[in-house]
């Protein structure tokens, strides 16, 4: 009897050792129907990006995760793709203000929504749409492989987008500046990858160079593999 009475404490234990929390944190953007949303796991997760729930469409576009580290009431969000740092800091009433991050982030304050559990062997520094462990290993070689390559693809500035007459272009302009409809900034061309930097952030994300078009591999409100071309007028 006794040994069935630690058997069944050791599986409720383990059961609730596999679940942790999230805190949900969120605010409106200039769509009606979007909001941009701050996930902070227990685990030190996070996972920044916009959500659209609008009638019987429901879909996330993740802009940024990795890992977080608290230091006193400022939060560093520490992105797994890119390298980048995000500063944001708790305000009154547990809300998330942005100190540092992209320059459509500016003076964005996100409001604190729920707490949920979640299952732990679900979520992990890669956690959500983002590249498994593996993955993320082969793009960052497959990245210094374009970023070195000295056969030069064809690549020319212009308007950027997934489908003709889409309303998320990536304008890449001969001064080399560039903008779209969140960020704005410098790129540079080295072998067959584009870096882009936005001016608030520094280096955001970058873009493989393909005959006739771009490749995002990673985030940043196109989905992963989105192909860019332009289309003629």
């Amino acid at each position: 009897m006794k040994r069935i009475f630690v058997f069944i404490i050791a599986m409720l234990i383990s059961v609730v050792s596999a679940f942790g929390q999230v805190n949900e944190y969120e605010c409106n953007t200039s769509a009606p129907e979007e909001k941009a949303f701050l996930t902070l796991c227990d685990n030190g997760v996070y996972i920044f990006g916009f959500r659209l729930d609008w009638k019987d469409i429901y879909a996330e576009r993740i802009i940024s995760n990795g890992l977080y580290e608290h230091h006193n009431d400022t939060i560093v969000l520490n992105d797994q793709v890119n390298g980048y740092q995000m500063l944001v800091k708790k305000g009154e009433n547990n809300d998330i203000l942005v100190v540092r991050g992209w320059c459509f982030m500016k003076n964005m304050k996100l409001y604190y929504k729920e707490n949920h559990s979640y299952n732990k062997t679900n979520y992990d520094s890669t956690y959500y749409t983002s590249d498994s462990m593996h993955s993320l290993e082969n793009l960052i070689k497959e990245r210094e492989t374009y970023r070195h390559q000295t056969v030069l693809r064809d690549f020319k500035p212009g308007a950027y987008e997934v489908a003709q007459d889409s309303d998320n272009k990536l304008i890449i302009n001969t001064d080399g500046t560039y903008q779209n409809y969140l960020t704005a900034g410098t790129w540079k061309r080295k072998g067959n990858l584009i870096t882009f930097y936005d001016n608030c952030l520094g280096e955001a994300f970058t873009a493989f160079i393909e005959d006739g078009f771009i490749v995002v591999k990673h985030r940043f409100y196109y989905y992963k593999n989105d192909k860019l071309q332009i289309f003629p007028e």
